[in-house]
């Protein structure tokens, strides 16, 4: 189990004394899987939220692991896909207020099938998303943790898709769309 720490830090806001508590965890990194059927996502349950989700496949850094290293190793761990060329697309801090950690988000096209290498505590229904269906998981909620909807909208702006009046569309639709 890892060991997370806690750590207190003295700050002083406009005269206002304070101890500020954050999380010491280590970075994540996530990938984008994209197969010619769709997206590779991972459902398993949170205990935080008491159910089960649709994710990214991610996880902790190892110590010393360099982040495309990590997200090759978690992506072939949950999923078993083994992926080609890996490109990063993002590095961010998903909860400032709470910890300092950053999510390492990459993508990558047709990875190779292979077989599952779950870690003990994992239970992991892997999941192919028809890119079509994307814009639905991200409205209705069923891909809502921090770097799946980020790294989705990433996806499908890449891919051409476009948030017009709350709803997605891809481009060639929401340029028909527009002139109306």
């Amino acid at each position: 189990m890892l060991r997370n720490r806690i750590r207190r830090v003295p700050v002083t806001v406009r005269g206002t004394h304070y101890i500020h508590e954050y999380l010491i965890l280590p970075d994540v990194c996530a990938v984008i899987a994209e197969i010619p059927e769709g997206v590779i996502l991972v459902e398993q349950f949170r205990p935080a939220l008491g159910r089960k989700i649709l994710e990214l496949p991610a996880g902790r850094l190892r110590r010393g692991e360099e982040p495309v290293q990590g997200a090759r190793r978690e992506l072939q761990e949950e999923t078993g896909y083994q992926a080609g060329e890996m490109r990063l697309l993002s590095r961010f801090y998903p909860s400032v207020g709470l910890s300092r950690h950053k999510v390492h988000l990459y993508y990558t096209a047709n990875p190779v099938a292979g077989s599952t290498n779950w870690d003990p505590t994992e239970e992991i229904d892997v999941k192919v998303i028809p890119v079509s269906e994307v814009p639905n998981l991200l409205i209705e909620g069923r891909a809502a943790d921090a770097k799946t909807h980020l790294g989705l909208v990433y996806f499908l702006n890449a891919q051409g898709w476009l948030l017009q009046r709350g709803r997605w569309r891809p481009a060639c639709e929401a340029k028909r769309g527009s002139s109306r």
